[in-house]
């Protein structure tokens, strides 16, 4: 069976967020092969981009670059793990990170979000050799690909699931490791809810990052009344 068991003491939000955004962030981190002392740049922050952020920062990450430009998204990128902020409106972003990087680039790249152009700037930013780019909509630059002999490693990943890697993931919640719920930043009750809630995500109004829709009050009341931490 693919259930996993949500131990005590994690949220009904933890346990939401780990089944899709953290697993998914977290796959990114794992294809982008962070290390220990390594300078990301994760694209996007969103919630995928800010499970990202949170995998990189449990995986070791020296540096970590987030590039987008929701104030809720930058404000929780910060809380997270991000050291440097890049707002693609205001500045050019690989000169930027580039800049940064006394023109070395980052070790990782994770691509999270963005239009067709993220991935030519994912491609630019990561360094010759040893550089390695999550995931990303392809438009392959021709220079800093060094006409496919760069060495920069290039991985399509969406997410990895299966029970024991959810329960896994609950037990960072459990043991205070991850605090995904920090991510759901609304509530709503009912299963006539859930087309509010689209419409909540579809114009990112500004103060969500994530909605919760509890279909199932009761259970809902009962299970925080039982099991959350105090």
């Amino acid at each position: 069976m693919n259930l996993a068991k949500i131990p005590n003491g994690v949220s009904l939000e933890d346990a939401l967020m780990c089944v899709d955004v953290v697993t998914t962030g977290f796959t990114g981190v794992e294809a982008a092969e962070v290390e220990f002392g390594d300078s990301v740049c994760v694209f996007g922050v969103g919630a995928i981009g800010l499970a990202a952020i949170m995998g990189a920062r449990q995986r070791g990450a020296g540096r970590i670059v987030a590039v987008g430009s929701r104030k809720i998204g930058v404000e929780m990128a910060k809380k997270l793990g991000a050291t440097d902020i890049v707002n693609y409106h205001n500045e050019d972003v690989v000169e930027t990170v580039l800049n940064m990087t006394n023109q070395e680039g980052v070790d990782s790249v994770i691509v999270a979000g963005g239009g067709d152009e993220v991935f030519t700037q994912a491609v630019d930013i990561v360094k010759y050799g040893i550089g390695t780019i999550g995931t990303g909509n392809l438009g392959f630059p021709k220079f800093s690909g060094g006409r496919g002999m760069a060495g920069k490693t290039i991985k399509t990943e969406l997410a990895k699931g299966g029970r024991r890697r959810i329960e896994r993931l609950l037990s960072m919640v459990k043991y205070d490791r991850i605090h995904p719920q920090e991510l759901v930043t609304h509530e709503l009750m009912g299963l006539d809810s859930v087309e509010e809630a689209l419409e909540m995500m579809r114009v990112k109004q500004p103060d969500l990052i994530k909605v919760m829709v509890v279909t199932d009050l009761e259970f809902a009341r009962n299970w925080r009344k039982t099991n959350e931490k105090n």
